[in-house]
C-alpha cells in the first residue's frame, strides 16, 4: 500500500514542502481577501457544506503539488502532462467554489444576474473542482504503485 505514489510523496523532504505550502497557501488564501484569518475561519465553521468540500480541495491541490516535485524531482521518470488541468482546477474551485469575497469581488465585473447564480452554484463549482483534481493526479500516476 505504501507503495502508492501519493503515499510516497510524504517520504521525501521536497515533496512534503511543497504539499504542505499548497495546502496552507489554499486553505488560508479567503483569509485575504476577508481581512483575517479569523474572520475565514468563523466563515469556516458556519459555511456548511461547502466548508468540508473546500478543505477537499486544499488538500487535493497539496497532493497534486506534491506528486508533480516527486516527479520533476525526485523521479524524474513520468511524464508531466496535466499542469494546466489541475490549475484549472485549483482555480475553479477557490474563487468560484467556496471563496466568500471572490464572489461579491466578480459582481463588480459582472451582472447581478450572473453573481446571484454563481453563488447559489458554489457547490457544484467544487465538487467539479474535486472531480478535476483528482483525474489530475490520476494524469499524474498519483494513484499507480511505484
Amino acid at each position: 500500500m505504501k507503495d502508492i505514489v501519493i503515499l510516497k510523496i510524504w517520504s521525501h523532504k521536497l515533496p512534503i514542502l511543497a504539499a504542505v505550502a499548497t495546502m496552507i497557501g489554499v486553505f488560508l488564501w479567503p483569509s485575504i481577501p476577508l481581512g483575517g484569518v479569523t474572520k475565514w475561519l468563523n466563515f469556516f465553521y458556519y459555511y456548511s457544506p461547502q466548508n468540508i468540500l473546500y478543505l477537499f480541495v486544499a488538500i487535493l491541490s497539496g497532493l497534486y503539488a506534491g506528486v508533480y516535485v516527486y516527479n520533476k524531482k525526485v523521479v524524474a521518470c513520468c511524464s508531466i502532462e496535466s499542469r494546466k488541468v489541475a490549475t484549472t482546477g485549483s482555480i475553479v474551485g477557490i474563487l468560484l467554489g467556496a471563496c466568500p469575497a471572490c464572489i461579491p469581488v466578480l459582481a463588480f465585473f459582472l451582472p447581478l444576474s450572473v453573481t446571484i447564480v454563481l453563488s447559489r452554484i458554489s457547490l457544484l463549482f467544487l465538487i467539479l473542482s474535486i472531480g478535476i483534481m483528482l483525474f489530475a493526479i490520476y494524469r499524474m500516476n498519483g494513484f499507480r504503485k511505484v
